[in-house]
């Protein structure tokens, strides 16, 4: 039976979703598995690396444009995210200079994201950590390790997340096990030189999914599109506006290394 007690509980924890952003996005989606989706993450080393992404996978997220979601309310499953285009102009940029650039991952991988953020567990694997998170009685400390490597084929910088660790704490008291959340999350992207050699294009996409709590189960379809489409959006903007920053930045050094080191010769 639905009583007014679990309705309300719902709307509260509805209500307050906006105000911790993407943790109401990450409790339930997260599975980046980068969580891999459907892949348990491992706690401390990389020992259950997901297998290899094929290009089916990677299409599928990143054919998509804008905000994605379903939702099995019978089963209490959803996923969500977004998948968007990056265009980032690039300073004294060509086709070629770009293409050297793309070939250093450690460079891409700090422009992605805060480099204090971030070390390199494995080669070519960058382990992103996030801002501590409080969604309810939850709280997250996340942090998701990315791979990130250039196509010898086709010359395509490509990123694709291989491992997530969610750092749940839950309060005492609270009647839930971490892992009952199965919270997951799928990311993947790409960079390559854009048309006029300008700068760099590309595109980035997520998937987050998990499993919700009874009481949540029970808000409105409107309710869920609504809060997701926010987070998507708050997720979207933070990422191309830190790459857009982030690639300038190291775009320009990776350029004043390169001209030192043919005065040098």
């Amino acid at each position: 039976m639905i009583t007014n007690k679990v309705i309300a509980y719902s709307l509260f924890c509805l209500a307050i979703a906006p105000d911790f952003g993407p943790s109401f996005g990450l409790l339930f989606a997260l599975p980046v598995n980068g969580p891999l989706a459907g892949r348990r993450p491992p706690h401390a080393a990389l020992s259950a690396m997901r297998k290899q992404w094929s290009e089916a996978e990677r299409d599928k997220i990143l054919s998509r444009s804008g905000d994605y979601w379903k939702m099995d309310r019978l089963r209490g499953k959803v996923s969500f995210g977004s998948s968007s285009f990056i265009r980032t102009a690039l300073d004294g940029a060509d086709k070629d200079s770009i293409q050297r650039w793309l070939a250093d991952d450690r460079s891409i991988a700090m422009s992605i994201w805060d480099p204090n953020l971030v070390s390199n567990p494995l080669p070519k694997v960058y382990r992103l950590k996030l801002m501590t998170l409080m969604f309810v009685t939850i709280q997250l400390a996340p942090s998701v390790d990315v791979k990130m490597y250039t196509d010898d084929k086709t010359g395509v910088f490509k990123l694709e997340s291989v491992a997530f660790e969610p750092g749940i704490q839950l309060l005492p008291g609270i009647k839930m096990s971490a892992e009952s959340l199965g919270i997951v999350i799928d990311v993947v992207g790409e960079l390559y030189p854009s048309r006029d050699g300008k700068g760099v294009d590309g595109k980035i996409g997520f998937v987050t999914s998990g499993d919700l709590p009874p009481p949540m189960r029970m808000l409105p379809e409107q309710a869920f599109k609504s809060s997701m489409s926010t987070i998507n959006s708050t997720i979207m903007k933070f990422a191309q506006e830190s790459f857009q920053k982030g690639a300038r930045e190291k775009f320009r050094e990776f350029k004043r290394k390169e001209s030192t080191a043919t005065a040098a010769t």
